[in-house]
């Protein structure tokens, strides 16, 4: 007895096809629109995607970046950004480390003026 192997090949979910009618025979303006539905569906993406083969480890590689991206996303918390930021008028000491260098230097100036008074 053989094996009837003609029906085993599944090939998966029907393709749903975007479909828009062209008015007055306006084939730019039709374009147009497919072209934004395709976009707000993600085809374009999926298939600039799949256009090479992505192995498994780049693809979790890819999708943990992503993850960490949102996660500081979500965890930013703007109040300590803007304190951060220089003073009204102050365009001078943009940089972080800079900024740290000014600020100690305060520090430092006011520890001795304090040792000054205190003696």
């Amino acid at each position: 007895m053989k094996k009837d192997y003609t029906n085993r090949r599944d090939n998966g979910p029907a393709i749903r096809g975007a479909k828009v009618t062209v008015r007055n025979g306006d084939v730019n303006g039709a374009l147009r629109t497919l072209k934004k539905i395709l976009d707000r569906d993600n085809r374009q993406r999926e298939l600039a995607k799949r256009e090479y083969h992505e192995k498994p480890s780049i693809k979790r590689k890819r999708d943990k970046e992503l993850a960490v991206k949102r996660t500081r996303r979500e965890n930013t918390d703007f109040a300590t950004l803007q304190k951060q930021s220089n003073p009204p008028g102050v365009s001078w000491n943009k940089s972080k480390r800079k900024r740290r260098r000014v600020l100690d230097a305060k520090t430092q100036f006011s520890r001795i003026m304090n040792r000054r008074d205190n003696d």
